[in-house]
């Protein structure tokens, strides 16, 4: 009889220990594993709503901060009141716009303009930068320019006229929330300090607008060791010392041994020394 209850307690333990039991650990395993992988999913979910937030608020940031109002049509002479008033504040210039058609894609498009006429360098520049950095949405997506020299009989030194021809892309969209006005930039454009059109020697020479000395019509009479005697065509008597100005130029040493006086010219950008000296009748 005991050796009955032996063998059944080692049967009994013997299905706990290698059936049973390991049945039990095989499943909490599998439950383990599927929690594990769950546990996972989530922390991939949690990471891509994080990044998703971090989209929005920079989405909410630079909405709230736009500096760029599309409406969901452009009219030419809008369009042109507008470049009106961006001239009133760039400086005058010279200005035909000619509408180019029209190409649309999916959701927006924009109008074509052509800008032809003339201007001075600094307005144009500030007019292309106040254009493309305004509160509407305008790009331009060609422009050529040359300069030509203006020369006017009252004019001392030539203007250096600007040719400009630009094509103007001004955008529009049918999402309607993009047309909401905006506040203007508060910026301006960097101040100018040269001029690239500015060519270093002019076609003309510029003319004697204030009626200066014009050293090649002048006939030295008299020199001493700081004044020179000179006489104009007409007959009028001059007298020049060292850093007079003359036209194109001033006198710069006077030279009394030999009678002469030298003059330090500038001929439209080709520096030049002119000696005059006293001629005397044979």
């Amino acid at each position: 009889m005991l050796g009955v209850l032996l063998l059944l307690v080692v049967l009994v333990m013997g299905y706990v220990s290698f059936i049973n039991q390991p049945g039990k650990i095989k499943k909490y395993r599998t439950e383990a594993h599927q929690i594990e992988m769950k546990l996972q999913d989530n922390t991939a979910q949690m990471t891509a709503i994080t990044g998703m937030q971090g989209n929005l608020r920079e989405t909410i940031h630079r909405w709230n901060n736009r500096t760029k109002e599309i409406g969901e049509s452009d009219i030419s002479s809008q369009t042109y009141g507008y470049i009106s008033q961006i001239i009133d504040e760039s400086g005058f210039l010279k200005l035909n716009m000619a509408f180019a058609g029209t190409k649309t894609g999916n959701g927006f498009g924009f109008n074509i303009y052509r800008l032809t006429g003339t201007s001075e360098y600094p307005n144009i520049f500030r007019f292309i930068w106040l254009l493309e950095n305004g509160r509407k949405l305008y790009k331009v997506e060609t422009v050529n320019m040359h300069g030509d020299e203006n020369v006017k009989d009252n004019l001392e030194f030539p203007r250096i006229d600007i040719n400009y021809d630009m094509e103007v892309h001004a955008y529009f969209t049918s999402e309607k929330t993009l047309g909401m006005p905006v506040a203007k930039p508060d910026s301006t454009p960097q101040p100018i300090t040269s001029n690239p059109f500015t060519p270093s020697v002019l076609k003309n020479i510029p003319p004697n607008v204030r009626h200066l000395v014009d050293v090649e019509l002048i006939s030295v009479k008299a020199v001493t060791a700081r004044k020179v005697l000179v006489m104009e065509p007409e007959g009028r008597l001059l007298t020049l010392t060292v850093g007079d100005e003359v036209y194109l130029g001033r006198l710069t040493a006077i030279y009394p041994q030999t009678g002469e006086a030298e003059f330090t010219l500038n001929s439209g950008g080709i520096a030049k020394t002119v000696r005059k000296g006293i001629v005397f009748k044979k």
